[in-house]
């Protein structure tokens, strides 16, 4: 019989916390908390002596619920914002002093890797292309009955936003996609499957839960109603309010990877990194 396991994922926009217990044949969480969160400002930045007071407040409330779900193991990872703040090491030493837990960063290829294999685990597909865009970078994977490539790019909602000109964020984006060689393979059969807040939301503001997937013109025609829209406009729209700023960007993240990889149709894997990281805790990919 297998303990249930607590995971932690502190990224870049937010702080999530699950509870899994191990099932015949996959995961399935038991109980969970969630913080919409930015550990820093932009991509480089410190951590501010407020934001790891509340990150470690955070980590208190991870030991409430692991206890209250009788889980014994606690892993915790950090992406790409703790990647690339110089004082990591200081909310790390903060966080094992106050709770016991260990908060580690976990690199892109590692993270593109978790994801591809649970992608592969929960959808059974042989040939796929998968993404994930979260506030700090952007983790793509090709897996063809075996994982191809993995990819980690610097691309960043949180950067983007304070970006003056949307064509100039296109640029940006368009510019790093263009050094991933996929678009220059057939990608016939394969399917393209997305993860990370921003997708979800999307699909939820196209299609509410009617479907799992989205097509290049329903996030083309998302992007150019929410484009102009104030804040305050965004949230009537249906918008989260943590999201208001950085929604359109990801949004032309997701249609320039559509173009990228020629396909005109995204699916949402209902997986994440703490599913991936439960997986692989209990050996199941």
């Amino acid at each position: 019989m297998h303990d249930n396991i607590t995971v932690v994922d502190i990224g870049s926009g937010s702080m999530k916390a699950s509870v899994f217990t191990c099932t015949q044949d996959s995961v399935a969480p038991l109980g969970g908390i969630s913080r919409g969160f930015r550990l820093c400002s932009r991509m480089g930045a410190n951590i501010s002596d407020n934001k790891i007071k509340i990150t470690t407040g955070f980590f208190e409330e991870v030991l409430a619920l692991a206890r209250e779900h009788n889980s014994t193991k606690i892993i915790a990872v950090a992406t790409q914002a703790a990647r690339k703040a110089a004082n990591f090491s200081r909310l790390q030493k903060k966080i094992l002093k106050k709770t016991g837990i260990n908060l580690h960063i976990i690199s892109g290829t590692e993270e593109a890797t978790l994801t591809a294999k649970s992608t592969r685990h929960l959808t059974e597909l042989e040939k796929f292309i998968s993404f994930d865009i979260g506030c700090g970078s952007v983790e793509i994977a090709e897996f063809d009955k075996v994982l191809q490539n993995t990819w980690s790019l610097p691309i960043s909602t949180l950067d983007l936003a304070k970006v003056h000109s949307i064509e100039t964020a296109k640029a940006i984006i368009k510019n790093v996609l263009n050094t991933l060689p996929v678009h220059t393979r057939n990608t016939l059969g394969y399917e393209l499957i997305g993860g990370g807040g921003t997708l979800k939301v999307a699909c939820l503001l196209i299609n509410g839960k009617t479907r799992n997937f989205i097509t290049y013109d329903e996030v083309r025609s998302l992007f150019d109603i929410l484009r102009d829209k104030t804040k305050e406009e965004r949230i009537a729209y249906g918008v989260p309010k943590s999201r208001t700023d950085i929604l359109p960007f990801g949004l032309l993240i997701i249609s320039q990877i559509m173009q990228h990889v020629g396909k005109d149709k995204v699916f949402l894997t209902s997986g994440s990194l703490r599913t991936s990281l439960a997986l692989e805790y209990f050996k199941m990919i």
